[in-house]
């Protein structure tokens, strides 16, 4: 409604008010619009420091097990990364390598195809320091790396249909000859020595099968220098055969990583 018209003569002056909200919405325009572009940097710069981490990690890795930087994967979980500034910690590590040669101790073996899980890592900030709350890992052993652990031949027992069963020929010496015996068994491993088992065993030498009481020696001789890498915390689950190798799986709590590197 326009105000009453003052009389004719009277000299009054007439003002009409104006509309703020535009300029009101402007205000609030101009200020979402630099509240996302704050937040588009931010996330560009968490994500460069990420990818930079992640690089310098598969480095760390790659150096410790002599492979390429380029075969190893890794993906931090944790957002934002740069939280990890003020408290320390990370949510989670996945680390995929396609060949991994562990040395430790006097025992080396080539693993492939691994792939890690880590969760709740603290002390992530420094690396010596640095534990993962659980920590799970698969991969396999080829045959030709299980032939050299076992000191002769080992291959996949598909020949009878059961599954799970290996095929190890080792050359010994009898009466002065050298003869070639044949042993079938379900591999297994012993999560406290790490030494790779063989169980429900059979053997036989050119077709003759071998006792049990002549077997045993042969088995042990065989498993005392089949051993697995010491992993700290990270303990060896199980091993399967399949026709590529032994997939092996691993779980542990506390595990450090300073344990997996060697550093």
């Amino acid at each position: 409604m326009l105000p009453p018209r003052p009389p004719a003569g009277s000299g009054a002056v007439v003002t009409v008010g104006r509309d703020r909200h535009p300029y009101r919405f402007i205000k609030w325009l101009v200020a979402l619009v630099v509240i996302a572009l704050l937040a588009v940097v931010a996330a560009i710069v968490d994500q460069t420091f990420r990818a930079r981490a992640e690089k310098d990690i598969a480095a760390t890795i790659a150096k410790s097990i002599g492979a390429n930087a380029s075969t190893v994967g890794v993906t931090i979980h944790n957002l934002p990364f740069l939280g990890v500034l003020v408290t320390d910690e990370l949510q989670g590590i996945d680390t995929t390598i396609s060949k991994a040669t562990v040395d430790r101790d006097d025992t080396t073996v080539t693993f492939r195809d691994v792939d890690i899980h880590a969760n709740g890592i603290r002390h992530a900030r420094e690396e010596s320091q640095a534990v993962a709350e659980t920590m799970s890992a698969t991969g396999r052993i080829d045959w030709s790396e299980l032939s050299r652990l076992a000191g002769g031949k080992v291959t996949y027992n598909d020949d009878t249909g059961e599954t799970g069963r290996v095929a190890i020929v080792r050359e010994m010496t009898v009466l002065g000859a050298r003869v070639d015996v044949s042993i079938t068994a379900v591999p297994g491993v012993k999560t406290t020595s790490r030494r790779v088992t063989l169980s429900s065993p059979s053997a036989s030498l050119d077709d003759i099968p071998i006792p049990d009481v002549l077997l045993k020696p042969i088995l042990d001789g065989i498993t005392s220098r089949f051993t697995l890498p010491d992993l700290g915390n990270l303990h060896y689950e199980s091993l399967k055969a399949t026709s590529q190798g032994l997939d092996f799986s691993l779980v542990g709590t506390g595990v450090k990583l300073s344990d997996l590197t060697g550093r």
